[in-house]
């Protein structure tokens, strides 16, 4: 009797100790899902086993100060959040390819380091492939089409770039609009930490001109009426060198380029890309 006893209490307590570690378990799984519902910025995508990434998180660098494509905004409860068309693009992806992702915000010009230093996963932040970019980063196929454009006061007669040899022209630094303007004959050329700044710069008038996206000169146009614009003819000298599209970088050697772009490929032949590019440029960007 006293060894069944004995046998009764030793499985009871095996029992107790089932039941808190079950417990314990449980809790653990609760804080790691509330981990990343905070970290992540794409929805579910991880549930979805039968994609490519299913279960994949990455960490994806950008410069959020580039309007239209990447900025920080504020909801209705004071919380930021990212917003703009490569936004769009990689909540697309991680819907389709089955990741999720966290934005990992810098200086532009700190992008391709993030990538060298294993910081990041990859670099989505209106990035064009250029040559030079090209020895430090493996690029995917180009998503959209970019155009540079220039805006400068409406008083100062400056109508096209043969008017802005000699002149002082401003850019975002380490972008390929500041490898342009310094192949303006002449030009003395500044650059600034994002591009709020660099517009500052010719609102207050101490610089002659501004190079930017093309995608943006219609919107800045509108808002500053004092400003005027041209944009760089896609058949310019200028534009040697410079990859006429926008694509994602990746690490030197990176596997996800062939997966990203097949992605890249799906969304440009079913028309998801176009219609990401008009709501957040227009149908006019898509004509040229």
């Amino acid at each position: 009797m006293k060894k069944i006893i004995s046998i009764l209490t030793i499985l009871l307590l095996m029992v107790g100790i089932t039941a808190c570690g079950g417990k314990n378990e449980g809790e653990t799984n609760k804080a790691d899902n509330k981990t990343n519902a905070n970290t992540s910025t794409s929805s579910e995508a991880s549930d979805n086993g039968d994609k490519v990434f299913s279960g994949k998180h990455f960490i994806i660098a950008m410069s959020a100060s580039f309007k239209n494509f990447e900025t920080v905004a504020i909801d209705e409860n004071g919380k930021e959040y990212y917003e703009g068309l490569d936004i769009d693009l990689i909540d697309k992806m991680a819907e389709d390819m089955g990741f999720t992702y966290e934005v990992l915000n810098m200086s532009f010009n700190g992008l391709i380091g993030s990538l060298q230093a294993n910081r990041a996963d990859m670099v989505v932040s209106g990035m064009t492939a250029t040559d030079e970019r090209a020895k430090n980063v493996d690029f995917s196929d180009g998503y959209m089409y970019s155009r540079e454009g220039f805006l400068v006061q409406k008083d100062s007669g400056l109508k096209s770039v043969d008017d802005l040899k000699g002149k002082t022209i401003s850019c975002s630094v380490g972008t390929s609009y500041e490898d342009l303007a310094r192949k303006i004959e002449g030009a003395k050329v500044t650059t600034f930490d994002g591009q709020p700044a660099v517009l500052q710069e010719l609102l207050s008038g101490r610089t002659d001109a501004m190079v930017t996206d093309g995608s943006l000169v219609g919107g800045f146009l509108e808002e500053y009426p004092e400003l005027d614009g041209f944009m760089l003819p896609i058949d310019s000298d200028l534009n040697e060198g410079v990859a006429p599209e926008f694509a994602i970088a990746f690490p030197k050697g990176s596997e996800l380029v062939g997966e990203f772009n097949k992605e890249i490929k799906t969304l440009i032949d079913n028309g998801t890309m176009e219609e990401i590019i008009i709501k957040w440029l227009g149908e006019a960007y898509i004509g040229d």
